[in-house]
């Protein structure tokens, strides 16, 4: 089964939905709303992947992002240069997603090159799904639009696996391609659109507790970073507190907080070397 088909499938059914609503919503007035809305995920939609630290240091410096397979695979291949290795990749692999592993393996596993899918997110703006990292890595629209796999998803994708089992009927309906996603999204938020202010588009678009899932096979690669996004809570931790421990007496310093300090630096040196754009955001700001 292949997920990329299916989702160039449902755009016909999607654009059909969003005609229908249209229908619902001349009656009242609001008719520009919904497509102002359908305009603005249209026009700008871009894909980021939330990243930790170490996994951000990583993608800047090896240039290409690995999923959780890949990665114990390369951590396998290097380990048993050195030693023998009884452990599985599978039992890693599970070990480091814990809970999500029967429903992660089973979603990737059902579909065509499953083990090859990297996730992100369509983002308009904000921190992205910041469970996931506290760096939200954005992506050049114009390269994304280039993959010759693309597909998302109206919510996250382990929402469709039950008793390790995906619900196919139930994702066929919620998949769309590029072509078709700001149908998806605009259905998605009907209920939402209306009453909140257009400043909040991007907000309920792409958050920790709401957003769509962004799938690919191809290789994503650091060539095409639009820009790297951060809270400013973390970047005032970084310059206000940890920067001024090491600048008035580095004794006052963890060795944690020194390895900390550490990554952040290397980032920003490379990220300034690369002429990548770092964004400090305020969450606290509408």
């Amino acid at each position: 089964m292949d997920l990329f088909d299916i989702s160039n499938q449902n755009s016909e059914n999607l654009k059909i939905a969003y005609e229908q609503m249209e229908k619902r919503w001349s009656s009242n007035k609001s008719l520009h709303v919904l497509s102002d809305f359908a305009t603005f995920v249209k026009d700008n939609w871009m894909i980021s992947i939330n990243m930790r630290q170490h996994v951000l240091n990583g993608f800047l410096i090896a240039g290409k992002y690995k999923n959780i397979y890949e990665v114990k695979k390369e951590q396998r291949e290097e380990i048993r240069k050195v030693r023998a290795l009884e452990i599985p990749e599978e039992q890693a692999v599970k070990e480091h997603l814990k809970v999500y592993f029967k429903s992660r393996v089973t979603f990737d596993r059902t579909f065509k090159d499953g083990e090859k899918f990297k996730y992100g997110a369509l983002n308009i703006g904000g921190m992205g799904p910041k469970k996931y990292g506290e760096y939200c890595v954005i992506f050049e629209r114009k390269h994304s639009e280039k993959y010759s796999s693309l597909a998302f998803i109206k919510e996250d994708s382990i929402n469709y696996v039950d008793d390790c089992k995906v619900n196919i009927e139930k994702l066929k309906q919620d998949l769309s391609n590029e072509e078709g996603v700001h149908f998806l999204v605009t259905l998605k938020h009907e209920g939402e659109l209306g009453k909140i202010p257009t400043n909040e588009w991007a907000s309920i678009i792409c958050s920790d507790e709401c957003y769509v899932e962004a799938v690919t096979k191809d290789d994503v690669v650091n060539d095409p970073i639009e820009g790297v996004r951060m809270s400013k809570k973390d970047y005032l931790y970084y310059y206000g507190d940890l920067l001024f421990k090491d600048y008035v007496s580095d004794a006052d310093m963890s060795d944690f907080e020194r390895c900390q300090l550490g990554a952040f630096m290397n980032m920003q040196e490379i990220l300034t070397k690369r002429k990548i754009k770092l964004d400090v955001i305020d969450e606290n700001e509408n």
